[in-house]
Parts: C-alpha cells; structure tokens; sequence
C-alpha cells in the first residue's frame, strides 16, 4: 500500500544518485515475468541512447531483482511504481489503473504517484437497516466484510430499534476500540439514518455521507462508488474553503516565481498542480515540496482551488 511518508522518506533520501528510471507498469499490459523482462530489454535500449553505457549495469541488475510474480500476486495491486538511481530501487503498489510507462531524468517522476496516493481511500461502511446490519472495510474500492461474532440480533430485543441500534453501536465501539483510526461511513434510509445517528456514541463515525437509493446486497459496490464521490467533493471543497482563507490572510499565491521560491525556502504547507496544463517544473516543484514535509495535490481544472496551473498555501498560514 503507497504512503505519503514513505514518498517522503524516498525523497528525503540523501544517499540518491540519478539519472533515475521511473517505471509504471499496469499489470494489463505487463502481465507475467517474462513480458516484465522484455521491457526491461526496452529501457536498456532507450537508457543506453541517453546516458553512458557503463552505468546500466547498476540499473539492470536491480530491475531484475525485482519480485514480479510477488508484486502481482501477494501484493493484490493494479501495478506497481519503481523508481531506480544509482544506488536504490524503490517500489509501490499501485491501485489504479494507468498505462506502462518509463521516464529516464535528473529526478524521480512522481506526478503519477502522488495522483495515487491523494485518490486512496481506506474506510469502514456500516450498511443499517431496520432489523440488521452488515459492516464492510474498504480499501480503494476493495470491498472486505467483516465476519461479526456474537453480533446483537434484534429479534432477541423483542425488535426494539432504539436498543438494537444502541447495541449496535456499542458493538462496533468495542469491536474497534484498539483500532478506531479509520472513519465509518453509515449507510440506511434516512428514518433510520435519522434514529442512528442520534443514538450513536462510537468515535469517527461520519453521518453526512449519504445514499439516496435503496440499500440491499446487490447494490453494494454502488453504494461505495457514490461514497468515494462524495469523499471527493469534500476534499476538494475543503482545499478551495482553505486557499480563499489563506489568501485572505496574504499566505496563498499562484505566482509560478513566488512559488519556486517558496518551494526552495520549505515554506510550502500545500500545493496545487494543474494536471491538465503539465510541465516537468511542476513535479520538480512537487519534490521539494514533499522533501520539506508538505503535502500535494495533482488535480483537473475543475477542482483547482484557482484558476491557475499552479498554486500554494504557505505555512506562515494556520
């Protein structure tokens, strides 16, 4: 599973020595070792037409350690990410689907990863009904039921809803106590999301995402496609709700000259890439950025926190 900090760590890295490989491979198009080899035979033919041949060597031999087989079938991923420098191979799970592809630069090309890493999403979904309940973690679309032991059943309460739903929630409170990182999504018709929600005590639980349709077995995935969507809209209306604020306060700029040298400085609390405008710039800005421990967000036009390619909350900003 990819992290920011493990992105972090990869580029805080003092020991890195480039020119770097960056390889995406989507197990749609590289899907067993030997077509992971053949492509490795492709980079040798473009790395060598670019850079000194003696170095390849250095290259090669840590492509091929690589574990394909592992990386698709232990891993349960789409594909995977390597970044390789002189002295280290980097490796991530990817989860969405992208195209294979290799970039050979000065520096690691990130945009693809960090477009990954902002788009994960790890929840519980509670699915409530009247009588029942089933609960669900999901994992980037990856959708897991919980086997529930000694579940409260609400025959057993003569169908008094207000105690089911209390012992529910009790229930899941005690089932997660030493676990209750992750936030849970409630899901039920609006009577009984109503009657839940004012019952519930149990921490991170999230009562504004909500299904308009029927709830049942069969519509489950539906259920955590809209989910997603609205976890989307939320995060996007947030990074516009915290530009307007910082800008008010002098603290957010779409000046390309401000931010490259903010970017230097380590001022940088967030930044904002156009992905539909792209120039390599912005993913060296992007890397600067991580490295001082701030956070990125590569995203469409349309939910650019401005009208601009590239934009900045600085830290000076709380």
């Amino acid at each position: 599973m990819t992290s920011t900090t493990e992105l972090r760590n990869m580029l805080t890295l003092d020991y890195e020595m480039g020119p770097f490989i960056s390889l995406y491979v989507t197990f749609k198009e590289i899907s067993n070792k030997n077509e992971y080899l053949n492509l490795i035979k492709n980079i040798k033919t473009k790395f060598i037409n670019k850079y000194d041949e003696s170095l390849w060597s250095r290259y090669e031999r840590k492509l091929k350690k690589f574990n394909f087989d592992r990386a698709k079938h232990v891993d349960n991923g789409t594909g995977f990410a390597l970044f390789v420098s002189v002295k280290a191979i980097h490796s991530f799970t990817l989860t969405k689907n992208t195209d294979t592809k290799v970039m050979m630069s000065d520096t690691m090309d990130i945009i693809p990863l960090i477009k990954e890493i902002e788009t994960e999403l790890h929840y519980r979904l509670l699915v409530l009904e009247k009588n029942s309940f089933r609960l669900y973690r999901v994992d980037n679309g990856k959708i897991n039921e919980f086997n529930l032991v000694n579940k409260p059943i609400s025959i057993l309460l003569d169908n008094d809803q207000n105690k089911f739903y209390q012992l529910v929630d009790e229930y899941i409170t005690d089932m997660f106590k030493d676990d209750d990182y992750l936030p849970t999504v409630l899901i039920a018709n609006d009577e009984n999301h109503n009657l839940y929600a004012k019952i519930a005590k149990q921490p991170k639980l999230l009562k504004d995402i909500t299904y308009e349709d029927d709830v049942n077995e069969d519509n489950l995935n539906d259920i955590v496609d809209k989910v997603n969507q609205q976890f989307y809209k939320a995060g996007t209306a947030n990074n516009k709700f915290n530009y307007e604020k910082a800008k008010a306060d002098n603290a957010a700029s779409d000046d390309l000259n401000e931010i490259i040298y903010d970017a230097t400085a380590g001022k940088i609390d967030t930044l904002f890439i156009n992905e539909d405008n792209y120039e390599k710039l912005y993913n060296d800005l992007a890397i600067t950025t991580i490295g001082f421990a701030g956070e990125v967000f590569v995203l469409s036009k349309e939910d650019m926190p401005v009208n601009a390619n590239c934009a900045v909350i600085n830290r000076q900003y709380v």
